[in-house]
Parts: C-alpha cells; structure tokens; sequence
C-alpha cells in the first residue's frame, strides 16, 4: 500500500512539474498600472470537499489567499469520526494559475458520545463508541485555479491522531483483523483528499 502511495506521488509530481514548464504566464491581470496575481484577484473560494483523513471527510471548505502564495483552509464535513472540523495553511510554490503546495493543520472530530455503534460481519459482531478525535495533517499537493475561478486541489500526506484512543470497544470481541481495520478507520493514517470549488472576490 505504501509503495503504491509513493507511486501515485511521483506521478502528480510528475505531471505537475510538466504543467507548470509547460503552461504561460496567465495569472497576472492588470488594474490601472498594477498587475496582480491570480490569487490577489480571487481571494476567497468555497468548494466542496472529499478525501480520506482530509480536511472534513465528505463536506465544505472555505479557502482564503492572505498573500500571492499563502492560503488558508477551513472546512466542515461529516466523517468516520462524526461531524469534523479542519483548517489548515498552505504554502504555494509559484504564482501562477497551477502550483504545488506544502500544508499543515489541525482537524477535530466530535465523535458520537456514548452512541453505540454495531459492527456486524458473517463471523463475528460487537460494538463500539467513538470519542473525541484530535489530528494533526501535514501534506503535498497540487492547486488549479483558473483565471474565471475554477478551483481544482488534490494532495497526499498523514494525519496523526493526537490522543491515545479515540474508539472503545463496549460490547463483544474483535478479531486482530477488525482491531487493525478500526485503527485504520479511525486512527493515524495516509491523507488523500480532492477540492472542487469556485474562486471569486477582486480589487
């Protein structure tokens, strides 16, 4: 699984690399005798949010430029670990309308309180409640965003759960398997997140 991960990276590493070689200088627009980038003309974006151990697990997130290759990432959704809360800042390497990107966070997830949650397969069944769920995210990715404000992110990284357990099995015996998926499940893990959304604002 690692090794495919990796591979997966090297290939947007790739492709990103020839897109920006490749690509013109577009995210300049001119006011008066001031040019600007992209991203001081779009400065705020909202877009909808999907990934594993991202921002909000299925949701939305708000996307502010505080400068041409900084930005801030907040979202909420609903996850494996209940209704979650993320941000993040990110650093962008160019200026241009396509850029890589370097992110770090935090998310936070409610949990379910004292909500039993039943876990039911042909050879085995218990439950299960799931707590307070602190991570913290590190992360690589890509970012489009076009001239008219389409806004397109995908990125890979780690979340690191911040506590020592954030599930507690109440009823029943899980298997060593169903253990290791629920540390999966709910515990540190591999980020893969993707970002589809609008741009707008001007100056």
């Amino acid at each position: 699984m690692k090794r495919f991960i990796k591979l997966i990276f090297l290939f947007v590493f790739f492709i990103a690399i020839q897109t920006i070689s490749a690509q013109e200088y577009t995210a300049q627009k001119i006011f008066g005798q001031e040019q600007l980038a992209i991203r001081e003309v779009r400065r705020n974006a909202v877009a909808a949010n999907i990934g594993w151990n991202g921002l909000t697990g299925v949701g939305v997130t708000y996307h502010n430029y505080v400068g041409k290759q900084v930005g801030v990432d907040l979202g909420i959704g609903l996850a494996s670990t209940g209704i979650k809360l993320g941000g993040r800042f990110r650093y962008l390497f160019m200026e241009k309308n396509f850029s890589p990107y370097l992110s770090g966070g935090f998310m936070y997830g409610l949990g379910f309180g004292n909500t039993e949650i039943e876990y039911n397969s042909n050879n085995n069944n218990f439950f299960y409640t799931i707590g307070a769920s602190p991570y913290a995210q590190i992360a690589g990715g890509i970012e489009y965003l076009a001239d008219k404000g389409f806004l397109f992110m995908f990125d890979l990284g780690y979340a690191f759960l911040l506590n020592d357990g954030n599930y507690e099995i109440t009823r029943g015996v899980p298997s060593s398997e169903e253990l290791m998926a629920m540390d999966m499940a709910f515990g540190s893990g591999i980020v893969i997140e993707f970002t589809i959304g609008y741009a707008f604002g001007g100056k």
